[in-house]
């Protein structure tokens, strides 16, 4: 018997880029820093389509010889293979630990409220904020407690928290690049708020994992933006803050359903780093508006262009939301954060 299983998302092998893996990789990393690698084993769900019946048979497999069992899927898995899941440990008995990514449940429950047993059944729930947490008990989800998103960052040091005066600033997008993460509305906002300053004073950096689906897109979108925009690949998950400690401002434009607690939040604020975002979902329980950055509404360049020429036409307020991301940072220390998701294993 192992200790703890965990079935989830952890990557192709590659740099780790996608919201998913990074949180389940961080949270499996931690949990084999407090028992040790030899009591925690893993499925990996990523490309399970290559190869179903050997997945499918791995995955009873480690359900059966844990202790207890965490999973970890998104909106796909949670619908294919969870009830699966479900069913054989109805035979073995094994304490099931669900760890919810994003934002997704809440709007799934409701759709399919078939589901709600089914979850009810698991030792404990635990979901990224307190709104999630909220939606999930009006439908009548019990047994739910909060685990946001724990980092080992080299955070910033509160003397390097400065005041930028250049007239050129860079800007970064740093989340996967495509469409409903409001990659285009960035690029128009960036457009827009240098055709207001008379120039070329702002650079738009993206970062992050590009779909297949949407590398043509993006090449389309940089050559006709050259000088402006440029992608700039994937930043190992635990080494961001030495690359976004050099940026004015994140942007984060998202209008993605499944959107809950985005990792890059941490990011940003280990980096000292003011964010500009969505009002959308679960945003504004992590982005603290006229604190840490501002929110603007979805598919709206035109707001967005504002805000940015807000903070660049002010940069005492860029510094001050700088300041308080970085001491936000703070409640992010996995050691503060991952104690009751360590009570609920151990209980």
């Amino acid at each position: 018997m192992y200790k703890i299983g965990v079935w989830g998302q952890f990557g192709d092998g590659g740099k780790i880029a996608d919201g998913q893996a990074v949180r389940t990789t961080i949270i499996t990393n931690e949990l084999r820093r407090r028992y040790g690698n030899s009591a925690v084993k893993t499925v990996n769900t990523n490309a399970w389509r290559k190869q179903p019946l050997r997945f499918l048979i791995s995955s009873i497999s480690l359900l059966k010889k844990s202790e207890v069992f965490i999973i970890a899927p998104a909106d796909n898995g949670f619908k294919v293979f969870v009830p699966i899941l479900d069913f054989f440990n109805r035979l073995f008995k094994r304490r099931i630990i669900y760890v919810v990514i994003g934002g997704f449940l809440p709007e799934l429950l409701k759709e399919k409220p078939k589901y709600i047993k089914m979850v009810n059944r698991f030792s404990g729930l635990f979901v990224q904020t307190e709104n999630i947490k909220k939606d999930l008990e009006e439908i009548g989800i019990k047994n739910i407690s909060i685990l946001s998103n724990p980092k080992r960052l080299n955070t910033i040091r509160e003397e390097e928290v400065c005041l930028i005066e250049s007239e050129k600033i860079k800007v970064c997008v740093f989340s996967r690049i495509y469409a409903d993460k409001g990659v285009e509305d960035a690029i128009e906002a960036v457009n827009i708020a240098n055709s207001s300053l008379g120039g070329q004073y702002i650079k738009l950096d993206l970062y992050g994992l590009v779909p297949e689906f949407y590398k043509d897109r993006l090449k389309g979108l940089i050559e006709q933006n050259a000088g402006i925009v440029s992608y700039n690949g994937i930043i190992d998950y635990d080494k961001t803050v030495e690359i976004l400690k050099d940026y004015f401002v994140m942007l984060f434009p998202t209008y993605y359903h499944g959107e809950g607690f985005p990792g890059n939040v941490i990011d940003a604020y280990n980096s000292a780093l003011p964010m500009i975002a969505t009002d959308w979902l679960y945003n504004s329980d992590v982005v603290l508006n006229g604190k840490t950055g501002l929110l603007v509404p979805i598919k709206a360049p035109k707001e967005l262009a504002e805000a940015i020429l807000k903070l660049y036409n002010n940069r005492e307020l860029q510094l001050y939301f700088a300041k308080n991301s970085l001491r936000e940072a703070a409640k992010y220390n996995p050691d503060v954060i991952l104690e009751s998701f360590y009570k609920s294993i151990e209980s």
